[in-house]
């Protein structure tokens, strides 16, 4: 097996050990506090830490280039610039303590959040994804038991502080902290100034809405939007780790030419996805909502239908933006993000307030279709990617809308879809044995 091989594998197994149990933190942090402390507090903890997550992205400002520059730099074996990019790279999220006196929760957690993110993008970059894991792994053991405790931000600071630990630790024993130098400062400022911007539209629209709810509404809306979306933001644990797997290719395949592979990859990719996040929508449509109030011990309204239909339009155009950004395209890809972010929230502005919770999922469902149609439209033009590869999308949304008519409309809307979409079940199912692309 080659070395890339490895790596790839490697990356893909820790990549769905960690964003497992990073994804699943939210939903468990959110049932939990729902039970002990009610609806209001949990809207309000969720709202800080949001707050918290936005902010560690200016904070994090360099992660993306260090595990850029990491990787090319192991490569040459050049591991002074290494040692000096780390120092930058993790020096640079301390600046957060400055927000102490404004609020020491937001403080300690946009710091430790903004490590966190430089950790896990350096150890992609110097091929060690599985260290990253086993941090998960340890940090997840604190997370869980300051549950018992009378303080609702405990837990995301136990296991953003076990992170950190371990990441500085690993550091300092390695030996890879080293004198900070100007050339490797240029070089992390050059390639962050614009990707930063699209990463943080990206974040921006999953936190947003937990804060601006309680910011443009009240705690109670924050609360019911924090319930629907952290359980629907579970959807998103695939793509994430099909993005880990398949963005090497993309660059690997781009940097030969093989751009046939790249547009193939995917067009299948978004075609996969779509029609297998389709169907666990539909289940979701059928049950997901009395399973949900269940488990938070309140009534969601259908809210949590929109949220659904947010974030599989989200996950359709993942594989195509991903292959914007692991080519020359990153700043059209950039663009769009930025372009949907201020759509979306430009349209949560007024509809938060008028249409609370409602409000805050139809302004998410905005700004991602903004996305979708801009990811769509340039991929099609700079990478020939088919538009055909939204087809399974498209179908399915206009039948899942029938969950606002009656459930057993909608279970008449599921059988039509599967007999409509036959022949790409029958292509997934090959390329899930091995006999696809």
């Amino acid at each position: 097996m080659s070395y890339e091989k490895r790596v790839l594998i490697r990356h893909s197994i820790a990549s769905i050990i960690a964003l497992a149990l990073f994804g699943i933190s939210r939903f468990l942090y959110s049932i939990i506090i729902s039970r002990k402390f009610g609806v209001e507090v949990l809207g309000s903890a969720n709202s800080l830490i949001s707050q918290a997550f936005l902010i560690a992205m200016p904070l994090s400002f360099f992660a993306v280039a260090l595990g850029k520059y990491s990787s090319e730099f192991l490569a040459k074996e050049d591991f002074e610039k290494i040692k000096s990019m780390t120092s930058i790279s993790f020096s640079f999220p301390l600046i957060g303590i400055l927000l102490a006196p404004l609020n020491i929760y937001l403080a300690v957690l946009s710091v430790l959040r903004a490590i966190q993110l430089t950790f896990r993008n350096f150890i992609y970059g110097i091929h060690k994804g599985e260290v990253y894991a086993y941090a998960m792994l340890i940090s997840f053991v604190p997370f869980i038991i300051s549950f018992y405790s009378k303080n609702p931000y405990l837990p995301y600071i136990a296991l953003l502080f076990t992170i950190s630990f371990f990441a500085f630790v690993y550091l300092f024993k390695r030996s890879l902290l080293g004198k900070p130098r100007k050339d490797e400062l240029y070089l992390l400022l050059r390639y962050s100034s614009f990707a930063f911007l699209g990463t943080l539209s990206g974040v921006f629209l999953v936190q947003g809405p937990y804060f601006l709810s309680e910011k443009l509404g009240n705690a109670l809306i924050a609360g019911r939007v924090s319930a629907s979306l952290s359980a629907a933001f579970l959807l998103t644990y695939l793509p994430q780790v099909l993005q880990s797997a398949i963005m090497p290719l993309y660059s690997y395949k781009y940097g030969k030419e093989e751009l046939n592979y790249v547009k193939l990859l995917a067009e299948k990719t978004t075609e996969l996805l779509s029609i297998f996040t389709a169907f666990v929508v539909f289940a979701l449509l059928l049950v997901g909502k009395e399973v949900i109030s269940f488990l938070f011990g309140f009534n969601l309204g259908n809210e949590f239908y929109i949220a659904l239909l947010a974030v599989e339009i989200y996950i359709a155009y993942n594989p195509s933006i991903v292959a914007l950004n692991s080519t020359k395209y990153v700043k059209e890809g950039s663009i769009i993000a930025i372009f949907g972010a201020l759509v979306a929230l430009i349209t949560w502005i007024p509809l938060i307030k008028k249409l609370n919770e409602y409000g805050t999922m139809v302004g998410l469902l905005i700004g991602y279709l903004t996305i979708l149609c801009g990811t769509a439209y340039i991929s099609y033009q700079k990478l020939n990617i088919s538009l055909k590869s939204y087809k399974p999308l498209l179908f399915a949304i206009p039948l899942q809308l029938l969950i606002f008519i009656s459930k057993t409309v909608l279970f008449v809307g599921i059988m039509l879809y599967m007999l409509v979409s036959k022949k790409e079940i029958k292509e997934g199912i090959k390329a899930f044995r091995g006999k696809g692309l």
